[in-house]
């Protein structure tokens, strides 16, 4: 079972967020746990041995120049990179109208 886990920001609800991956972990065996994260709190994720892979976003920072090419380009590149595994479940953590979007790629 593929799991994706958004929860982009911010480092306290980052946190706060890690022991649902012990939950998970007991409870499903053989699961993968890819994390959705914005880039300043990437390496919390990172060092976090329950977490396959960390995947990078960065909304805040597209947000501020949302037409531009460079922010379609990372946008594409993360929409490409997300849909190249299946996910059998997508835990929206965050909440909010961002991480839905970012989770509905």
């Amino acid at each position: 079972m593929n799991i994706l886990i958004v929860k982009t920001s911010s480092m306290g609800d980052v946190v706060h967020a890690l022991p649902v991956l012990a939950d998970i972990r007991k409870n499903i065996r053989g699961v993968r746990i890819d994390w959705l994260v914005e880039e300043p709190f990437a390496d919390i994720v990172r060092h976090t041995p329950l977490v396959d892979e960390t995947i990078i976003c960065n909304v805040r920072k597209w947000r501020k120049s949302i037409f531009s090419k460079q922010t379609r380009e990372e946008i594409q590149a993360l929409k490409k990179r997300l849909q190249e595994k299946k996910y059998d479940l997508v835990i929206d953590l965050q909440g909010l109208i961002k991480s839905a979007v970012v989770g509905k790629l």
